[in-house]
């Protein structure tokens, strides 16, 4: 059986595979690989999802849904020939028939299907997704990210040379960014920053606001034909300006004749709001990373809207560089999607390739504000952009006295106040009965790469609860086995042996010195576990590879130190002449710690 990846579009979706040493997009009876992501009902005769379907949006608008991905997640519902739908059920009826159609082309049935996600969907948006391949009839373990899939498609390109990559994905609906290394086979994200609700339908309604002005008209008030159709005059005159200077346009409405024209400056202008969205998304994106863009080695662009002139040039502009084009930017996700899955079926040529990825959003849990206690607080267990796995383990003492228990409410998001943010679970542990701030409870986060959350909760007597989180329905097989997963992920890189071990001989050779080589060997130290605790898999690799030669060189020289000593020969202060670690940056102080008040108690 096969695996397929499949880049579930706003607009359009697609499916890729590996074979052959490369990854082949699927296309369908018509030799087509594009399938527009739309479903109409036809009443008395079922449905039609793809081109049949994007036809009748013009002559059928009530009864044909487009663009439902913006929507996963939510309350909102479509009504098509007198049933309501939910975007996860119309999305399933597009991946079904991507199903079948790979199902035809391939000869067999599909084992499995690695899709594609806006970076910044939520926990909710991704269980929706993985539930809508459920209902397609797919099995749908590993979501990943648009982007992500975009910087493996560049890396399958052009190879394993170090680079720092901005992936820029402007589809029909969404925007995502994420900021990106490559080294050794790996990619891996540092981090992401998107738009949900920003994309090329976004330029559409600022073409055709921009047509209604010229000929007076309100929009709003228009038929659902006449807005239908202008919709598509829209983006046809939005298409046609990649290839011409000037697009005419012209609508028949209510009876009279409405035209305008359009050209790339008047959609420059126009298009400034969206701009100004991009750019404060691109501040967003370089601050979380902690980086420049003179550090960014290419801006790779992905999706149908980023081919559009107007977005390149905006691009070049506040960047001062010429983007990176992959071929067709329709594709790239779904080639990235394909090369996933040749990764998944441990394909020779490509099983070494390792995708990381970053946590979306911060994960924490609801604590008391004492200020106002009907509106509790979010305490970070696990930041936005931590790279996965991630763990993190705190104390939290109660609040009120003689408490029986604390209730530890799971939530995601960035909001202050939890009510704002998504709420994803909850457990319970009983508590000492002690006056407050006496009590106290450990809990640890820890997430995967496939979007599970394990949350463990521990009392001062040794009793434990724990609840597993995931974005999926799991069997109880498969909850024993990634709680048995998740134990491992537990030990983060600075409490692994090797560098625990590693930090051990640094501490005895601190131990054993004095003066100046006793605070270098201590601002050392401080750098390592910098690097150590960041997560970050190139951050960690460099810092356990300098420590290594740092500790050779110390070796080196106490061995030269003893000869020394033994031959009365040596000189005070010889070994701090030529310091030998380069040009690394130290940290003397570590960051200062805010302690806050936390639900039932205070954080210690």
């Amino acid at each position: 059986m096969a695996v397929i990846g499949i880049d579930l579009g706003t607009t359009n979706s697609l499916a890729a595979y590996w074979k052959d040493q490369a990854v082949q997009l699927i296309e369908n009876e018509k030799g087509e690989v594009l399938l527009p992501s739309v479903v109409g009902a036809v009443s008395g005769e079922g449905f039609l999802v793809g081109r049949e379907a994007k036809e009748r949006l013009l002559t059928h608008p009530e009864a044909t849904a487009a663009s439902f991905k913006c929507f996963m997640g939510t309350a909102r519902e479509y009504e098509l020939d007198g049933r309501v739908y939910t975007p996860m059920e119309l999305s399933a009826m597009v991946l079904e028939r991507i199903r079948k159609n790979a199902e035809y082309v391939l000869k067999e049935e599909i084992e499995e299907a690695i899709i594609t996600v806006p970076a910044y969907f939520n926990d909710k948006q991704r269980s929706d997704t993985k539930k809508a391949a459920q209902i397609a009839g797919l099995k749908a373990d590993r979501l990943i990210n648009e982007p992500s899939a975009a910087a493996l498609a560049y890396q399958m390109k052009y190879g394993a040379e170090e680079k720092t990559l901005l992936v820029f994905d402007f589809g029909g609906g969404t925007l995502d960014l994420s900021y990106v290394e490559c080294f050794d086979n790996v990619i891996e994200i540092l981090a992401v920053a998107g738009d949900n609700h920003l994309g090329g339908d976004d330029i559409d309604r600022a073409i055709g606001a921009y047509f209604c002005r010229e000929n007076g008209l309100q929009e709003e008030s228009l038929s659902l034909e006449d807005q239908a159709q202008l919709r598509k005059l829209s983006e046809q005159a939005k298409c046609a300006l990649e290839s011409q200077e000037t697009v005419p346009m012209e609508l028949q409405v209510e009876g009279r004749s409405c035209r305008a024209v359009l050209e790339e400056e008047i959609l420059f202008e126009i298009c400034m709001p969206i701009f100004g969205k991009i750019r404060n998304l691109f501040l967003h994106i370089l601050e979380d990373a902690g980086s420049r863009v003179s550090q960014i080695d290419d801006l790779i662009m992905v999706g149908g809207s980023s081919r559009l002139p107007v977005v390149k040039r905006f691009l070049t502009e506040l960047l001062g560089k010429e983007p990176v084009v992959l071929g067709d930017t329709d594709k790239v996700v779904a080639l990235g999607a394909g090369a996933y899955a040749g990764i998944r079926q441990r394909r020779e040529e490509i099983r070494d390739m390792l995708l990381t990825d970053v946590c979306p959003f911060t994960l924490g849990i609801g604590v008391l504000n004492r200020s106002n206690r009907e509106k509790d607080i979010l305490s970070p267990m696990i930041e936005r952009n931590s790279t996965l796995p991630a763990s993190h383990r705190s104390r939290f003492v109660t609040t009120s006295d003689f408490q029986k228990e604390i209730m530890v409410r799971i939530y995601q998001g960035e909001e202050y106040y939890v009510d704002n943010n998504v709420f994803l679970g909850q457990v319970s542990i009983e508590v000492a009965q002690k006056p407050a701030g006496q009590a106290w409870i450990e809990v640890q986060f820890t997430y995967d790469i496939n979007g599970i959350l394990h949350v463990a909760a521990e009392n001062e007597m040794g009793e434990r609860r724990q609840v597993l989180l995931a974005n999926q329905t799991l069997s109880e097989a498969e909850l024993r086995q990634y709680t048995k997963e998740m134990e491992k992920v537990m030990v983060p890189p600075v409490q692994q042996p090797e560098n625990q071990e590693l930090l051990a001989r640094f501490l005895h050779e601190y131990e054993n010195s004095v003066g100046g080589r006793r605070e270098q060997i201590g601002a050392m130290v401080g750098w390592i576990l910098s690097k150590l605790e960041s997560g970050r898999r190139k951050e960690v690799r460099n810092g356990v590879e300098t420590a290594k030669r740092w500790l050779e060189q110390l070796e080196i020289q106490r061995n030269m130190q003893e000869e020394l000593l033994f031959d009365g020969e040596l000189k005070e202060g010889s070994w701090e002449e030529e310091p030998f670690w380069g040009e690394e940056t130290f940290w003397e102080e570590e960051p200062e710690k805010i302690v806050g008040e936390k639900n039932g108690g205070d954080e210690e």
